[in-house]
């Protein structure tokens, strides 16, 4: 490739690396990890609730 006014194609690769970056850490941080956190506590509730069918019957 060559270099313009944009600077070297190793730079623009970076600076769109750097938006694609921030890109990944808003969907990790607001769509990733809550849904992953709920599944592990509905996992955790399902996984309390079918041992006190099966060993433990309900809490007293």
């Amino acid at each position: 490739m060559t270099s313009d006014s944009r600077g070297t194609a190793a730079e623009v690769d970076a600076q769109a690396g750097h938006g694609n970056e921030w890109t990944r850490f808003l969907l990790l941080a607001f769509v990733g990890l809550p849904v992953a956190m709920t599944a592990l506590i509905a996992a955790y509730g399902f996984m309390v609730w079918f041992l006190q069918i099966l060993f433990f019957g309900p809490p007293s």
